[in-house]
């Protein structure tokens, strides 16, 4: 039973979210975004790069849970008023970066927090990171807000990557 709970669990989280399918992972993308700002009060701006068709379908459902985590972290737990999500290529990379002007925190804490099983949502930003054969930093202190940033290699079984800044509107 337990076995059969845990396959379930894997497959819930790896579940490939059907807007990728409907909208592409782009569009999916600022469509996230899109909500995020209508939902709250923080100001989202973004510079998503047309990734369409660049990633197999696995490395297109890890990239979204990826932001989407980004994503749901500010809004929990940032209480920033203003925050940016870029997702680029850059040297054969690709480069996701998501930073708020939120009240930050001890960047050892969370890492500790890590390894004792607290923080899940970091946690799982860096297994589909480590699965995408990437890198991963967070730089982060109290009241300077926080910095998410990852750089995923380009190659055949993942994503080929490759403007502006444009401001998201909330409905």
């Amino acid at each position: 039973i337990v076995t059969q709970a845990i396959d379930e669990v894997r497959r819930i989280i790896n579940e490939r979210p059907w807007h990728l399918d409907q909208l592409g992972i782009t569009r999916a993308i600022k469509s996230m975004l899109e909500f995020a700002a209508s939902t709250s009060r923080i100001d989202f701006a973004a510079h998503v790069e047309d990734i369409d068709s660049l990633c197999n379908k696995e490395a297109e459902i890890h990239l979204y849970r990826i932001v989407q985590e980004g994503v749901n972290n500010i809004l929990k737990h940032s209480h920033a008023t203003e925050a940016v999500v870029v997702i680029m290529v850059q040297d054969d990379h690709s480069r996701i970066s998501i930073r708020d002007n939120g009240k930050g925190f001890i960047v050892p804490n969370v890492e500790e927090s890590m390894i004792k099983g607290i923080g899940h949502g970091l946690g799982t930003i860096a297994e589909r990171v480590r699965i995408l054969g990437g890198q991963w930093k967070i730089e982060s202190a109290p009241g300077a807000g926080t910095r998410l940033s990852i750089e995923i290699p380009l190659n055949k079984n993942q994503s080929r990557y490759g403007g502006e800044i444009e401001n998201i509107d909330r409905r």
